[in-house]
């Protein structure tokens, strides 16, 4: 009899100390996660591109194409037939550009910068201050929500418009300096990937304010 009593003794003892620390591990266990979402929710991250309300500013070097200049003498295309019949001008530029989201998908920006290029032969060259705006569709966000997938959480696949104006002043060896105005126009296509919540890198391709441009983009 006595021996039988130490069993349930020690039965009891066993399950008290069982649900004890079965109990204590569920409430470190739930302390635990909690935490890990704290964590998350205040570390910074989220998608490449965060939608609606978001802002990013990038800076880049690249390859810019101007269709035409104005002035004192009208309007001038580049190849010298006009606007409709219009070739590229090219201009080494360091770019500046701004995006905000206004949807999910959509952001639009401005753009500016500096560029220029010399005349073929030393016969003086062109400076530029050009400044535009910029609408892009971020089409890899959309596809990534649908899909129910991460892979747009680092990286942005877009494509937009870009359309601006500028300041261009001409020099010419042996007649002076002139100032004009330049017109540039086309879509571009880019990639963004971020390396942490603020820091990643860009490359985009186009017509307008980039031939081909790459930098580095910072979100706000």
């Amino acid at each position: 009899m006595k021996q039988l009593t130490k069993l349930f003794a020690v039965i009891a003892l066993m399950v008290f100390t069982s649900t004890a620390f079965a109990e204590q591990l569920g409430l470190q266990m739930a302390h635990l996660n909690n935490y890990a979402a704290k964590s998350k929710s205040s570390s910074g991250g989220g998608k490449a591109f965060e939608g609606k309300g978001s802002k990013q500013i990038s800076i880049g070097v690249g390859l810019s194409s101007y269709i035409g200049a104005f002035g004192k003498g009208g309007y001038r295309g580049y190849n010298g037939r006009g606007f409709y019949g219009a070739g590229f001008w090219y201009s080494g530029t360091l770019s500046v550009q701004a995006e905000f989201g206004v949807h999910d998908y959509v952001g639009v920006g401005l753009v500016t910068g500096l560029g220029g290029r010399a005349y073929v032969g030393g016969g003086g060259g062109v400076l530029y201050v050009p400044v535009g705006v910029i609408a892009n569709f971020h089409f890899l966000q959309l596809i990534a929500d649908k899909k129910g997938v991460a892979v747009a959480d680092k990286l942005d696949v877009y494509a937009g418009l870009n359309f601006g104006t500028g300041l261009g002043v001409v020099r010419t060896k042996g007649v002076g300096s002139d100032v004009t105005g330049i017109i540039f126009a086309g879509p571009q296509v880019g990639v963004k990937y971020f390396f942490n919540s603020k820091i990643g890198v860009y490359g985009e391709v186009g017509y307008g304010k980039s031939v081909f441009e790459a930098g580095v983009s910072i979100k706000l």
